[in-house]
This record gives C-alpha cells, structure tokens and sequence, in this order.
C-alpha cells in the first residue's frame, strides 16, 4: 500500500475511513515458520485530521450473521461518532 494510499487527506472535523485490507500473519510451528494471510475490513475514525481510533474486523469466506452483525455495529458505531461534533 503506498503512502497516498494508507495517509489520509488532513480535513478539519470528524470522518471515518472505511477500506479493505490483507493482513499477513507469520505462525512459528514444527515444520517452519508459515504466513498466512487474510481479509479484513478496517474502520479509522479521524477527527481534525488526526487518527483517534482504528478497529479491524475479520472477513471469512462464509461469514455468519453473528459476524455480519458485529460488522453492521462496527459501522454503525463509527458514523454515529461520526455524526458528533467534535471535541473543542
């Protein structure tokens, strides 16, 4: 991901960025180490062109209403927050 990409435009008061991501992890085991890599979405929350917060939430493959349900809260939080005025 370039810096354009992952850096965020400097804009005054709150908003949420809202991209998918890979994330790669690395298993240390028996026969190795292994990476594995999956998909997510992540939700940044921004406020006066600062990152206050940033939540990553697992995509699978056959996802579960519970899991779609968690996502649904994740966004539904974060354009709420959103929605606020911001701190002074």
């Amino acid at each position: 991901m370039t810096s354009a990409e992952r850096d965020p435009v400097r804009r005054a008061g709150r908003w949420v960025s809202v991209r998918l991501q890979h994330r790669d992890v690395r298993i240390e085991g028996d026969t190795g180490e292994e990476s594995v890599s999956y998909a997510g979405i992540v939700i940044t929350s921004f406020e006066n062109g600062a990152e206050v917060c940033e939540r990553w939430i697992p995509l699978g493959v056959d996802p579960s209403e519970a899991d779609d349900e968690q996502l649904i809260q994740q966004l539904r939080d974060a354009l709420v927050w959103q929605a606020r005025p911001p701190k002074s």
